[in-house]
């Protein structure tokens, strides 16, 4: 699989030269706050060596979402299937110089397809309670709160109150 595409959008695996961006993105203090990595200045050396490695699947499906009309980056998606590939979960950013315009709906109904396609039925996302705009986007496409629990972010002492959101397609 090389890329998926939307109305506005091509996203793609992400590739050795799209990893900055991906972790600009995700350690930033305001775009990463409700991701549970790390703040940049916590982000040690086998985080940072993520990029070598990140067109060799481990277990991770990492992809890049880039607008067709400007060729800017978007935001980042991944999904991780369980072994039978009957489970799949989400994880997704937006830069936030596109925050509210429909990016991350049109982005996440796009890794839904990927996911059904190879055989996903069961789809979740780990979601801050605090993150509103992801929560209402989850909610808008009708996936609905399986459990609550909590997470840290990671190289800190913050703990987020969680909902692990749920969609079934059958």
């Amino acid at each position: 699989m090389e890329k998926l595409e939307t109305n506005r959008l091509v996203i793609k695996r992400t590739m050795k030269e799209d990893a900055d961006f991906c972790l600009d993105l995700w350690l930033d203090d305001e775009m990463g706050k409700y991701l549970s990595d790390p703040p940049r200045d916590k982000a040690d050396a086998t985080y940072l060596s993520w990029k070598e490695s990140v067109e060799t699947f481990a277990g991770c499906y990492y992809f890049v979402a880039v607008s067709k009309e400007t060729g800017n980056y978007i935001g980042t998606c991944s999904t991780v299937p369980s072994k039978d590939k009957k489970q799949w979960d989400l994880g997704y950013a937006i830069h936030k110089d596109y925050w509210r315009q429909g990016y991350a709906t049109e982005m996440i109904k796009a890794l839904i397809d990927f996911c059904y396609m190879n055989g996903g039925r069961i789809i979740t996302a780990p979601v801050a309670k605090e993150n509103i705009g992801s929560n209402a986007v989850l909610r808008k496409l009708d996936f609905y709160v399986e459990k609550e629990g909590t997470f840290q972010k990671s190289g800190t002492d913050i703990i987020y109150g969680e909902y692990t959101y749920r969609l079934d397609l059958e």
